[in-house]
């Protein structure tokens, strides 16, 4: 019973690491405690307790410096595989004292310092996932060698964050005349490019305008944002010829599956930066030309996790 509480009260569930100056330390309460056997001198007895009362209170102080960390992730809006992605970290300190001299270890190896906590501190780290996919944060390492800087104390939390990574854009080359909106011919048939690529047109028309919710700039209602200086942009469904264009998946060339996913990545991003409606093909898979972020949202997400 007692075992318990002083477990919950310290959390004992920590590792030790001895540093230099914790040799030091040590060494010379050992010496003091052999001169003072060896002697017999009363001062020396009264230096001993000293010492050993110090490095008590230190490893006391220490253990609960590590008690009541919880802490948030909170990643960008895209995390994309090979790339160094921004996430901001809210730590939260639960006890009543405040926390010192603070280091969190992540999978990544990135580190975040802070020197002190009281209720809620924030931070950014940069962390570069290695592949696509759901990226898993099993474990951080919090550790700190608070208060005399003899001892690390070390503890794992484990926070079970599930994130989920983009595959890595890489550059294919184009078929000339798929390139842009400008190259096409109005043709009712649809023309395929490399075999991989496949373009036609849909009819649209402006039907009325809506926020502006990062759709391609040519979508952007210019005279609306004359008359109130705040962008809108078209609502559109009819006659207005837009181009759209559908990716195979399966005649994409590459090297690999890896590579072939990079490759359809890429090409998403550009035609809906070229205000192009982008779809997707992948045997009984299809997705309709849009052009909406929802829909790039959704191609992505469907890449990351084939």
């Amino acid at each position: 019973m007692i075992k318990k509480i002083f477990k919950k009260i310290i959390n004992l569930d920590t590792e030790l690491k001895v540093n230099f100056l914790g040799y030091i330390y040590i060494g010379f309460t050992l010496l003091i405690g052999i001169a003072a056997v060896n002697t017999g001198n009363n001062i020396l007895y009264i230096l001993l307790s000293f010492l050993l009362s110090l490095m008590g209170i230190s490893s006391f102080v220490a253990l609960y410096n590590l008690r009541g960390l919880k802490f948030r992730f909170i990643p960008s809006s895209e995390v994309w595989c090979c790339k160094e992605n921004p996430f901001r970290v809210v730590i939260f300190n639960k006890k009543k004292l405040p926390s010192f001299l603070l280091k969190f270890i992540f999978p990544s190896k990135e580190e975040l310092f802070s020197p002190f906590i009281t209720r809620i501190t924030q931070g950014k780290v940069f962390i570069k996932p290695n592949k696509r996919g759901i990226y898993k944060i099993d474990e951080v390492i919090v550790e700190s060698d608070f208060p005399f800087g003899f001892f690390t104390r070390r503890k794992i939390l484990r926070p079970n964050i599930e994130i989920l990574v983009f595959p890595q854009p890489k550059e294919i080359k184009i078929p000339h005349g798929l390139k842009n909106s400008r190259t096409f011919r109005e043709d009712k048939e649809p023309t395929w490019g490399n075999n991989f690529l496949k373009k036609s047109l849909i009819g649209d028309t402006v039907e009325s305008i809506k926020e502006y919710h990062n759709e391609p700039l040519n979508l952007i209602h210019w005279k609306a944002y004359a008359k109130s200086k705040r962008l809108y942009a078209k609502d559109l469904t009819g006659e207005e010829l837009l181009h759209s264009i559908i990716i195979d998946l399966e005649k994409i060339p590459a090297a690999d599956w890896e590579e072939r996913i990079s490759y359809a990545t890429y090409l998403i991003l550009y035609y809906l930066k070229k205000g192009f409606a982008v779809g997707l093909k992948y045997k009984e898979y299809y997705f309709e030309p849009k052009r909406d972020s929802k829909h790039k949202k959704k191609l992505l997400t469907f890449l990351a996790k084939i």
